[in-house]
């Protein structure tokens, strides 16, 4: 698969481009009342591979805009003949500032991956960041951080969802205070379940250990440390 940039301008010269990196290519569109369109591509060496590439090139398409307000991103389509290729680092030399994507609220189970990657979504939406490469990226790092094992082909799919949504009811902005509240509902939510979680392989230990079996052998069993075994107060063996 192939990655880049692709924007589009309306304009009858390509001074706009004059404040951009050089393109990998450029073509001029006609409509049909003859205003003229200036189609852009930044072509990458590779497609990217990690979540902070990704977050990346989410980075450059938000300082490009801030260059040219009214220039459109469209969907990736490689032309037929590019003048140079990119890697991410080397565009990335032209927009040297840091861009801070806020920290989101993480899924504690496959269910809430959808919610918490939507509720980014609106966030991103507000602070005029959303753009697909900041919502893969965000999706790759849940996946790998909460240890879902999806494809990559799967969260591509995840992530492109999100522009089908009806962003029209987005409309309340939340303020610092309620996102501070809504990540002290996900962290409560996360105790309580680790809490849950705690207590049944606790409850499974007892049965083990009534059973005869050795504090080493129910560590291993129940994939927990030795300390932990030992925290949980377990009975003598009865001989």
């Amino acid at each position: 698969m192939k990655w880049g940039i692709s924007l589009k301008l309306v304009s009858d010269f390509d001074r706009s481009l004059w404040s951009l990196p050089p393109p990998s290519s450029k073509r001029w569109l006609h409509r049909i009342d003859n205003t003229k369109i200036l189609e852009v591509l930044y072509h990458f060496e590779y497609t990217p591979q990690s979540f902070r590439e990704w977050q990346r090139i989410a980075s450059i398409k938000i300082q490009m805009q801030e260059l040219v307000p009214h220039l459109v991103f469209t969907e990736y389509e490689p032309h037929d003949e590019v003048e140079r290729v990119y890697t991410i680092a080397e565009l990335g030399k032209y927009f040297p500032k840091f861009i801070k994507f806020h920290k989101p609220l993480y899924p504690h189970s496959k269910d809430e991956f959808m919610r918490s990657l939507t509720f980014y979504c609106q966030r991103l939406y507000y602070e005029k960041q959303l753009h697909f490469e900041a919502v893969i990226a965000i999706a790759l790092h849940f996946n790998a951080k909460c240890g879902f094992g999806y494809s990559h082909r799967e969260l591509m799919r995840k992530a492109k969802s999100m522009f089908l949504l009806d962003m029209s009811e987005w409309k309340v902005k939340l303020c610092e205070k309620e996102l501070q509240q809504a990540h002290a509902r996900g962290a409560e939510i996360a105790n309580t379940k680790k809490r849950e979680e705690a207590q049944q392989k606790r409850d499974k230990a007892m049965k083990l250990r009534e059973s005869g079996m050795s504090l080493k052998a129910i560590a291993t069993h129940l994939k927990v440390s030795l300390r932990t075994v030992n925290n949980w107060k377990l009975p003598k063996v009865r001989k």
